[in-house]
């Protein structure tokens, strides 16, 4: 839905409430004050939402991830990892690689390729702002099912990152503590521009 018709539509709602709290304390029905002032309340919040929001399309699943968001949070991860910086060739690099266990991977499994691809980006643009890096904004498929080499499983690519050409690499690591096992980032290498 458009943002700017809603947000003439709450403006609509709103002005109607004022009327109706005029009414019911002109004509003394106090019983329905407290009612109106929270539908008026309900629709202010609402409005002041919109007037927020910076994107021009709204619909009820980014409205949904904005309130668990802002309602229920997520802990912070705390993984541990380490940062390497070096030089290979001529191109500079930074590494940062996890300890057992890794940040979870989102992975959707292709059929038809057999190939493990990222559809989601959430679980890999977590990681990122956890490190203080830039985010993607495309989804991306295993590289072996682009280059045809088996030594590209497990590895995923985006040259158009802003920070120069971004690998991550995949493994299996498990939770002792939860006693499960799941796909996970082993390692994240950008090669500076």
């Amino acid at each position: 839905m458009q943002v700017a018709l809603l947000k003439n539509i709450i403006l609509v709602l709103l002005l109607l409430c004022v009327i109706w709290i005029i009414r019911v304390v002109v004509k003394r029905e106090y019983e329905n004050l407290l009612r109106a002032a929270l539908i008026f309340l309900l629709l202010g919040a609402v409005f002041y939402y919109l007037q927020r929001t910076e994107s021009e399309t709204l619909t009820f699943a980014d409205i949904r991830a904005q309130i668990k968001a802002t309602f229920f949070p997520e802990k912070a991860p705390n993984y541990i990892y380490n940062k390497e910086e070096g030089v290979s060739g001529r191109n500079n690099y930074i590494r940062y690689y996890f300890e057992s266990p890794g940040p979870k991977l989102s992975l959707t499994f292709d059929t038809k390729t057999q190939y493990f691809h990222i559809k989601d980006v959430y679980s890999v643009n977590r990681i990122l702002e956890y490190l203080d890096l830039p985010k993607v904004n495309s989804a991306v498929q295993e590289l072996a099912s682009i280059t045809g080499s088996r030594n590209d499983l497990t590895l995923y690519r985006w040259e158009d990152y802003p920070l120069g050409p971004l690998t991550i690499e995949r493994g299996i690591c498990q939770d002792r503590d939860r006693l499960e096992s799941f796909q996970c980032i082993v390692s994240i290498m950008i090669w500076r521009r």
